[in-house]
């Protein structure tokens, strides 16, 4: 595996490249996991370049050994620093793999550029950040075992978040601020994702750059052959919309695998990775290999 420093705009990302062949995927990061340590890359290195097909990871800006502020929740910036790891790899065809949030970077990546070949999109969300947040909300809290009572509560209190959010200019609301500090004394508020006080002007517009991000224009914009994974059990995600999302967008020229049984990371009840998503990985991105590679 070879070590690589990609620089761009005074700053250095660290990428790690498995090099096989004239075809290559990226991995794009979700919105947890910006090293590139996350254990799912691991089957990408170990499964791919033995048929033909190298593969690249790499640190996302200001987290690992990249270097630069953090570009977590900044889509435009992601791309931007995706599109320069895919053009430092030297392979013939250059196609992206996303998790998550990774899953709006590769379609918007292949939105503005030609260099990219193929998608590989694992959780693609087809709602936005927002109303993600609020199924995920939901879920979360009910698989950790709390009731209908918290779920109301934490939800409404998300609902009017996002209400004085989008007065745009808001003026203070004393009582969202004071039910948000009394939030930290709950046992479920770090699964509500709420910050704990008011946002001031710059955080208010970065919250609503990325919460509002609207994924369906950018999945029409997309003319490149993809390959979508949803898990059937995906409590971060939710599936049928998203799905949906996509057919609206590209109909039947996208092929779309929903796993029975698999969480948000293709992860099966037995804590393993769901086999026909790696069955049909390799299948899928091998036709992408040149005649007569591999």
């Amino acid at each position: 595996m070879e070590e690589l420093r990609i620089d761009r705009d005074g700053v250095s990302l660290a990428a790690s490249y498995s090099r096989a062949g004239e075809t290559a995927i990226v991995a794009l990061h979700g919105a947890g996991e910006g090293t590139r340590d996350y254990p799912l890359y691991r089957h990408l290195h170990e499964g791919l370049p033995p048929v033909g097909i190298g593969v690249a990871t790499f640190d996302r800006r200001g987290e690992g050994e990249s270097t630069g502020d953090s570009s977590r929740g900044r889509f435009e910036l992601q791309v931007e620093d995706a599109l320069a790891v895919l053009e430092a790899i030297d392979a013939e065809r250059v196609g992206l793999w996303g998790i998550s949030q990774g899953g709006w970077i590769g379609p918007l990546a292949a939105a503005a550029s030609d260099e990219v070949a193929f998608l590989v999109l694992i959780a693609s969300t087809g709602v936005t950040p927002a109303e993600q947040m609020m199924y995920a909300v939901e879920k979360q809290l009910l698989l950790a075992g709390y009731g209908e009572d918290v779920v109301a509560r934490a939800l409404e209190l998300r609902r009017r978040f996002e209400a004085w959010i989008h007065k745009r200019a808001p003026e203070p609301d004393e009582k969202l601020a004071a039910d948000l500090w009394a939030g930290l004394d709950e046992p479920w508020w770090s699964q509500v994702w709420l910050p704990p006080t008011l946002l001031d002007e710059e955080s208010l517009r970065f919250w609503i750059d990325e919460m509002d991000f609207d994924p369906r224009p950018i999945f029409a914009r997309v003319r490149v052959p993809a390959l979508l994974f949803y898990g059937e059990a995906d409590s971060w995600t939710p599936v049928e919309p998203s799905v949906a999302a996509w057919r609206a967008a590209r109909g039947s020229e996208v092929e779309i695998v929903v796993i029975p049984g698999a969480e948000h990371d293709l992860i099966l009840r037995d804590g393993t990775l769901a086999p026909q998503y790696e069955r049909t990985l390799v299948e899928w991105v091998t036709t992408r290999l040149p005649a007569g590679s591999a």
